[in-house]
């Protein structure tokens, strides 16, 4: 028997898998969602993500998905994509964004 056919070792793969996490994506939700205005909210106990559809040429918006998530989630979706645009800003170029004072609370 070669090392490759020899039986994995009792607990071996589970060490292995033991920081994996299998993730399954609904149809509908794989499909994903537009939006073009990301409003922010929080509290001591969560923070509300609300992305918004504004249609072109029309002050009028909707809410097309709203996230809620524990201050712990919400830093590690900053971390996340702190370092997603880093390195997309590198290949691509900086993200011109337009300077605006938002409300207090609030950030979009």
């Amino acid at each position: 028997m070669s090392e490759k056919d020899e039986p994995t070792k009792p607990g071996a793969q589970g060490a292995a898998n033991k920081n994996r996490l299998n993730i399954k994506v609904a149809d509908d939700v794989a499909q994903g969602t537009y939006s073009n205005l990301p409003i922010v909210h929080n509290n001591d106990m969560e923070f509300v993500f609300d992305f918004i559809f504004v249609e072109p040429q029309r002050a009028q918006g909707q809410v097309v998905s709203r996230i809620i998530a524990s201050p712990r989630t919400a830093k590690r979706l900053q971390t996340g994509l702190n370092e997603l645009i880093r390195l997309y800003e590198e290949r691509v170029g900086p993200i011109p964004i337009p300077e605006r004072n938002p409300p207090k609370g609030t950030y979009h």
